[in-house]
């Protein structure tokens, strides 16, 4: 049956972004009337669409309030909303990371900074017996106010998070040095099939790979081991996802997950010729169970 699909976006990329554009034509070719919405734009009816379908919010966590008012508006419409509007709620705070850990999921080693954490920054490093942290938002999305921290450099490095930490929750955790020497793995799964997958690497100087601050992609090959244990990641969620990125770091023989993405990721459609056509399959998946409950 043709589904009316509104794919969100935001403001800064009315036609979405990339490789996120190849799944309209997919998503067309399935017989679905596909149209592209900025999230916070006051004139759409969403109830007028049968399918919601986010993409590329990139600035919801700037404006969360109004986000978390917008989900809320969604759950009481009767559109489908792809992922769930339950794990999306669950994945807007990275302290689902402790969750996933509890069910023996390697993470990076860390803690969650409470605003009201008064311990000071060699403190919080002492805790977790590290030299040399990241901190970033425990809701945040490209590297926003996200920062490397060395304990040989904390006058130089620290006086913006003095600022932030008290504004809001952030994550501490170890920096991983596979994240400069390797790069940042990305396994993309539609409906908790493996799909493709990349590495991201930072530009040199930097740690953070995404492309805002000048990171590059390229696809490479992920082993059946390295598959096999980020597909863990997913088994240990009570419903499986229709899209996921599971983002970590390889070492010694073990996937350590930074971040599981099932709200807003970039899922890199061009990196694969089949990737487009294997998530509007995996969409069109979601909607036939949704019909059938």
């Amino acid at each position: 049956m043709k589904q009316r699909i509104a794919i969100a976006t935001c403001a800064e990329l009315p036609s979405l972004f990339g490789g996120e554009k190849l799944l309209i034509p997919e998503l067309e070719r399935l017989g679905h009337h596909v149209s592209v919405e900025i999230w916070d734009d006051p004139e759409v009816e969403w109830a007028h669409f049968d399918v919601v379908l986010i993409r590329c919010t990139w600035d919801y966590h700037e404006k969360l309030d109004a986000f978390m008012s917008w989900l809320e508006h969604l759950k009481q419409s009767t559109c489908l909303v792809l992922n769930s509007l339950e794990s999306l709620m669950w994945n807007l705070d990275k302290r689902y990371l402790f969750e996933l850990q509890s069910k023996d999921v390697n993470i990076i080693p860390g803690f969650c900074l409470e605003a009201a954490d008064q311990r000071s920054l060699t403190e919080l490093m002492d805790a977790i017996n590290a030299d040399e942290v990241v901190v970033k938002p425990v809701q945040s999305a490209g590297a926003w106010r996200t920062l490397r921290i060395r304990k040989n450099q904390l006058h130089e490095q620290a006086s913006a998070f003095e600022q932030w930490r008290h504004e809001q929750a952030f994550m501490v955790q170890k920096f991983m040095p596979e994240i400069v020497a390797e790069g940042e793995w990305s396994l993309v799964f539609f409906n908790g099939e493996y799909s493709h997958s990349l590495l991201k690497r930072a530009k040199p100087g930097d740690f953070r790979v995404q492309s805002d601050h000048g990171g590059r992609v390229e696809a490479a090959f992920a082993t059946q081991e390295m598959r096999q244990q980020a597909c863990r990641v997913l088994e240990a969620l009570p419903t499986t996802p229709c899209y996921a990125r599971v983002d970590g770091v390889w070492r010694d023989g073990q996937f350590y997950l930074m971040e599981l993405e099932l709200l807003e990721p970039e899922l890199f459609l061009e990196i694969d010729a089949q990737a487009p056509r294997r998530f509007s399959v995996a969409i069109q998946s979601a909607i036939d169970q949704a019909q059938v409950e």
